[in-house]
């Protein structure tokens, strides 16, 4: 049995001294209560330190006070001076259900189990609960595990996190998805759908600004792909246009802040290095010769298609499969990237997210999704009738709802050929922020796109 096991909980704080005394007291005040506390206070300068010295005579706590060094090291630091068997971290704006520590230690019941992790309550600035988060029952419900635990109020077997060497330093935030990589390829993971702590929402989270979170998540696949000898695989780009003579809509040529759309969107297939080769592919020859004179000859290809193939009511399938009879694709290349130009803002980042995602996950292609929150209802011919609305304050993980980005497919050239669909069995997923999802449908985006360029 767990249950009078040592666990080691650390509190890492930089000031959220409002929050800070809750987040204390909800340790001090578990079930379980073997346990050491290490309060960790990265610089503040707020009134945190006034708070934690209300609490250094308790003999169950220990506090570390340094200058700023950020999360992951803080993390390390807290690895080293444990004395538990196991180890949780709580971050000081959030605080801890009372049961928790009982309810996660007593899930390690075999010495495979790496970790175990819970739900949690979503909470606001004053601690009202906005939902309940549960995730899918990984006992039953996952085959792919591409889907991390939250970093905060997981719980580790200590002797697992050290022979892993502890967190990688070189990353600054998604510490939770870098560790959960390694964790899982060498341990068993095991949650539980009960809420074990309140997660508080505010403007001031680490996790706001998520443009730069995707891209230390991109930073963390690619630096996990390489350390496990993955062999670079092959990329061809495919970029099927229509262009204006064809459909008044598709306008490549047409200026946003002195640069053509086309311009934009190819920035990131410029600078993504995996890619070997892009294919313009177009009935527009002003279009082709645009690509000729501007882009490196080496890398880019121009291939003029039929007025057939690009009429608006013809798959992108058949422009695909063109491609592949006009260039020695399947001998030469493992995947292609199908991506169209009105999604302009793809970073490279998120090209590379996808080729190491289906390389780490062994998918048969990837797409680029947007969580959407939004309800969705139909009409039955009776009325509306709600697809996904709920007033409940549950929210399951497995009924999130996503939206793809349009024009955005990563396929195994492979399992394509022998399915003729862009989209495979094994499907994977690379989150998109807003400006990268944002896709020109009409004259009204185009006024937002010049105001993204900004």
């Amino acid at each position: 049995m767990n249950r009078n096991r040592l666990i080691t909980v650390y509190i890492t704080n930089h000031n959220y001294g409002r929050f800070l005394r809750q987040s204390i007291e909800s340790v001090l005040y578990q079930t379980h209560q073997n346990f050491e506390l290490i309060i960790i206070d990265d610089a503040s300068t707020d009134n945190s330190r006034a708070i934690i010295e209300q609490y250094e005579s308790n003999h169950n706590i220990n506090v570390v006070y340094q200058e700023r060094k950020g999360l992951t090291v803080s993390n390390n630091i807290a690895l080293n001076l444990a004395r538990g068997e196991y180890l949780i971290r709580l971050d000081a704006d959030d605080y801890l259900d009372k049961n928790a520590f009982k309810i996660l230690v007593n899930e390690f019941d075999n010495e495979d189990i790496g970790m175990v992790f819970g739900d949690w309550y979503v909470i606001d600035e004053k601690g009202v609960i906005l939902e309940i988060h549960r995730r899918h029952d990984f006992n039953s419900e996952v085959a792919m595990h591409d889907q991390p635990a939250h970093g905060a109020c997981t719980m580790f077997r200590t002797k697992c996190l050290r022979q892993l060497s502890g967190y990688d330093e070189s990353i600054t935030r998604q510490d939770g998805y870098e560790i959960w990589l390694r964790m899982i390829e060498h341990y068993s993971v095991k949650n539980i759908n009960v809420p074990v702590f309140y997660y508080r929402k505010h403007g001031n989270n680490l996790t706001t600004d998520n443009a730069k979170l995707l891209n230390t998540r991109a930073e963390i696949l690619k630096k996990y792909a390489k350390s496990k000898d993955k062999i670079q695989p092959k990329v061809v780009a495919i970029v099927p246009i229509r262009g204006s003579s064809v459909d008044s809509r598709s306008q490549p040529l047409f200026k946003i802040k002195n640069r053509y759309i086309i311009d934009w969107a190819l920035d990131g297939l410029v600078e993504t290095e995996a890619i070997e080769k892009v294919i313009v592919t177009s009935f527009d020859k002003t279009v082709l010769t645009h690509i000729k004179k501007n882009y490196d000859k080496k890398k880019f290809s121009t291939l003029q298609r039929s007025k057939t193939l690009s009429r608006i009511n013809t798959h992108v399938v058949d422009t695909i499969l063109y491609t592949f009879d006009k260039f020695d694709i399947i001998d030469n290349y493992d995947y292609f990237l199908c991506i169209f130009i009105e999604t302009l803002f793809i970073r490279k980042e998120l090209i590379e997210s996808a080729i190491n995602s289906s390389q780490i996950f062994n998918t048969d292609s990837v797409i680029g999704v947007e969580q959407d929150s939004r309800f969705f209802f139909k009409h039955t011919g009776k009325g509306m009738k709600p697809l996904n609305y709920s007033s409940d304050l549950l929210k399951l993980e497995k009924e999130q709802w996503y939206a793809a980005v349009k024009g955005f497919q990563l396929r195994k050239i492979d399992h394509f050929l022998k399915t003729r669909k862009l989209l495979g069995n094994k499907i994977g997923h690379v989150v998109f922020d807003k400006k990268a999802a944002f896709t020109i449908e009409d004259d009204l985006d185009i006024k937002i796109a010049e105001q993204l360029c900004s």
